[in-house]
């Protein structure tokens, strides 16, 4: 399938777009098996939910006609824009002093933000007037601090579900998913704001999208199912698009070291990548309704 025009880029990376790919869309996970996982002792194949699509690995350049679809002109917005770019130098110095990204556990990285009172205190001051000002100086949150094993071709998971002290291969990953709760529907998700997700590993992490809304999804799906006779809804519009629609292009995005990803995850298909890395994958995540 042809990419649509939908979710822009804004992109002020130094790579420009050579650090966006696409691919031919997306299969059951069963048909493509995931890589083996070698860290620290551990040795598995991650596994997914029941209903997982995960992206080809055909992965191309964009071409001149796919990366004007894709390019973000004036009219930007905090659930409509995807924006990519590097933090401030100020703010990667304070990282860097703080050492997280030579950690290789969650343990390691909490130890450092505490141990380091005082650098702490500074990076929370230097983030503040990183992001207020991209905020449009209203209030944000600190979601989470994310942590993931080296080589996971989808990071994203539900741990909540799983009883205490489970061990990495117990974890199921959910494939390419909107992160949409029991507070909103396909028609609301738009309202929710975005996030911004910062790279504070050694190497670089993929961010994966499909460049359409949820009302997009939506009315592609009507041209192939009764939706209403389907109960679609936000919980399970996902792999009834993938079903339905598994030719639609992924959009892979190489993030570097310190630098940061701003998406409205509640709004679009998506999720992060560490396959192919060989260290521990280490990120900040806030909510909020960012542009800049």
């Amino acid at each position: 399938m042809k990419l649509k025009k939908g979710i822009l880029i804004h992109n002020q990376l130094p790579e420009g777009y050579d650090a966006v790919s696409i691919n031919s869309g997306t299969v059951f996970h069963t048909e493509q098996p995931a890589e083996m996982v070698t860290y620290r002792g551990y040795i598995y194949r991650p596994q997914y939910e029941e209903f997982a699509y995960v992206p080809k690995r055909d992965w191309r350049s964009l071409s001149p006609v796919e990366k004007n679809y894709l390019q973000a002109g004036q009219q930007r917005n905090d659930y409509k824009t995807v924006y990519l770019g590097d933090i401030p130098e100020k703010v990667k110095d304070i990282f860097r002093k703080l050492g997280l990204a030579d950690s290789k556990s969650r343990d390691e990285v909490m130890g450092k933000l505490k141990q380091n009172e005082q650098q702490t205190q500074k990076l929370n001051e230097a983030l503040t007037s990183f992001l207020l000002p991209i905020s449009g100086n209203k209030p944000y949150n600190f979601h989470c601090l994310g942590i993931n094993f080296p080589n996971i071709e989808m990071v994203g998971c539900d741990t909540t579900k799983l009883p205490a002290g489970h061990q990495p291969q117990d974890v199921r990953y959910m494939g390419m998913h909107n992160d949409g709760t029991t507070k909103m529907t396909i028609h609301t998700a738009h309202k929710f704001g975005n996030r911004i997700s910062i790279n504070l590993g050694k190497e670089a992490r993929s961010f994966l999208f499909v460049n359409l809304s949820m009302i997009q999804a939506l009315n592609m799906l009507k041209k192939k199912i009764d939706v209403k006779k389907t109960g679609i809804n936000i919980g399970n519009i996902p792999r009834l698009f993938f079903k339905h629609f598994p030719g639609y292009p992924v959009i892979r995005v190489r993030q570097q070291p310190y630098q940061y990803y701003i998406a409205a995850t509640d709004n679009c298909f998506h999720d992060g990548s560490t396959l192919g890395n060989s260290e521990l994958d280490i990120c900040f995540v806030y909510f909020g309704a960012f542009q800049c």
